[in-house]
């Protein structure tokens, strides 16, 4: 990462995983969208902006605690009186456990963007694909640091909601057209079969299991020198969310599908391959990338 104002990489904060966007890299976040935005534009999806919160009750109930404890960031605030809080001040200078006596309150950190499109559906019957786009900034607790592995980070999504079979050619499609776009965007990507970092004692046999349905797909370029990693994935859910908020298609409980943008990432990727100023990239990766109307 960068340490220069000027430059069009992330500022590092001295927190680790957390870092600042010049207006450089907020370019290219913002030539990102657009080119996002020009891929989908064929399909009809509904445009919801995600707040960096999502209900507690709603994230256990997506199964994400019981998964991903260790990633997860909870909402905790003082509810005391003014009067043990006079006993606490104290401690905030001194460099005490001010905070020992912080409860949990109803919000979680959101960790990803997709989420809380899923409650939005409770208890629908769908006659038709339901089609969004949601963007958010999210927050998982990474244990490393190194390029690209960020703590706080924006994510945005295409998530469709219907039956199996519409999700799984969905999903098929979306995953060729995404690989084909990074080529042209000048990036060399790789599309692995992957599996999520479950936590705890079944964490082998959930990710074995999930690589051997091919329920996650990876695509993965270079982020920085000697660093590759994934960008975006293409995830199928199976009816998991259908049943847990009681979403039908086709008489059956919906199935899910999503593709997912890290977007962070994918600026680095860019930066990495074609230089910090983006207004001197090539015209075939800018044509790409919606013509570049931001650059």
């Amino acid at each position: 990462m960068s340490s220069g104002l000027g430059a069009g990489l992330p500022l590092e904060t001295g927190v680790p995983g957390v870092f600042l966007s010049p207006p450089g890299f907020e370019r290219v976040i913002g030539l990102l969208r657009d080119g996002i935005a020009a891929l989908t534009a064929d399909e009809p999806f509904h445009r919801l902006v995600i707040p960096p919160v999502i209900s507690r009750a709603t994230i256990e109930r997506a199964g994400y605690v019981a998964a991903f404890p260790n990633l997860l960031g909870t909402v905790h605030g003082y509810g005391g009186t003014p009067s043990g809080w006079a006993r606490l001040k104290p401690l905030v200078e001194s460099g005490g456990e001010w905070h020992a006596q912080q409860q949990i309150g109803d919000l979680v950190l959101l960790p990803a963007a997709c989420y809380p499109v899923y409650a939005t559906l409770e208890g629908r019957t769908l006659d038709e694909p339901a089609k969004v786009t949601v963007e958010a900034s999210c927050f998982r607790q990474e244990a490393t640091s190194e390029p690209g592995r960020m703590r706080s980070f924006r994510m945005l999504e295409l998530v469709t909601v219907a039956t199996d079979e519409h999700c799984l050619k969905w999903r098929a499609a979306r995953l060729e057209q995404v690989e084909g776009w990074f080529t042209e965007l000048g990036l060399a990507v790789s599309v692995e079969v992957a599996d999520d970092p479950f936590f705890g004692p079944g964490r082998k046999v959930y990710q074995a299991a999930q690589r051997m349905q091919e329920l996650k797909w990876e695509l993965r370029v270079p982020v920085a020198d000697g660093t590759v990693q994934a960008v975006a994935s293409a995830n199928y859910h199976k009816e998991h969310f259908g049943e847990t908020f009681g979403i039908t298609a086709g008489g059956e409980p919906a199935n899910t599908s999503c593709v997912a943008f890290g977007l962070e990432r994918l600026a680095m990727a860019l930066i990495a391959r074609h230089g910090e100023e983006s207004t001197r990239w090539p015209v075939d990766v800018l044509a790409a990338l919606g013509g570049g109307r931001r650059a």
